[in-house]
């Protein structure tokens, strides 16, 4: 009779045990939140904001100077005796690199480890609105007007209309026939390399549109 007893509060205390886990188990689940999704930002939106956010890229800049020939005269024939004629030396900087805003989606490859990546750039090109002429540096080589102002431009005004806008032209074929984007090209090659492998990546490959570099 004892024996049974002591069976009966065993059980009675196993019961009572494995009710108290249950209610705990139960209690603690309801009382937990929910995990939050969280949302995770893809490294390629990331690597296009940071770039876009510089706009225009200059990787190099050419210092030149070039001749700048100027002439008028009311007429072929009076050449001779009625001439206005400056021969101007233009010193100017022009810059070249990349228009960042050009770049969308597409031109960032990652793999799916996150290890590797490619970005194609935009082709290099001279940011004309940036040319700048040196004007302390500038200087009239030669001058000769013999023309009445009814008849020629005002020398001002020939300068700034004619000269000084020729002398932009010039200093940008200069600086195209002297190789400034594809030093450009190299430039921004090598400086995005460095700056992907910064951003983590081990295996790296920038391609420079219409660049075989």
């Amino acid at each position: 009779m004892l024996k049974r007893l002591v069976t009966i509060v065993r059980n009675a205390l196993a019961l009572v045990v494995l009710v108290a886990i249950v209610v705990w188990v139960v209690k603690n689940r309801i009382g937990r939140p929910e995990p939050s999704s969280t949302s995770t930002v893809e490294p390629g939106h990331m690597i296009l904001e940071r770039l876009e956010h510089v706009n225009k890229q200059i990787f190099i800049e050419h210092f030149n100077a070039v001749d700048v020939h100027y002439s008028e005269a009311p007429a072929p024939w009076l050449e001779v005796l009625v001439k206005q004629e400056f021969v101007v030396l233009i010193r100017g900087k022009v810059p070249a690199g990349f228009d960042l805003q050009q770049l969308k989606r597409d031109n960032i490859w990652i793999s799916q480890d996150g290890s590797r990546v490619q970005l194609t750039l935009p082709p290099p090109q001279v940011f004309e609105d940036n040319v700048s002429i040196d004007f302390a540096r500038s200087s009239i080589l030669y001058r000769r007007d013999t023309c009445p102002w009814f008849l020629c431009r005002d020398s001002l005004a020939a300068y700034q209309n004619v000269i000084l806008p020729e002398g932009k032209t010039y200093l940008i074929e200069y600086a195209l026939q002297n190789g400034i984007l594809e030093q450009a090209a190299r430039d921004g090659k090598a400086y995005y390399e460095e700056f992907l492998r910064a951003m983590g990546f081990k295996e790296v490959r920038v391609v420079v549109t219409g660049y075989d570099l």
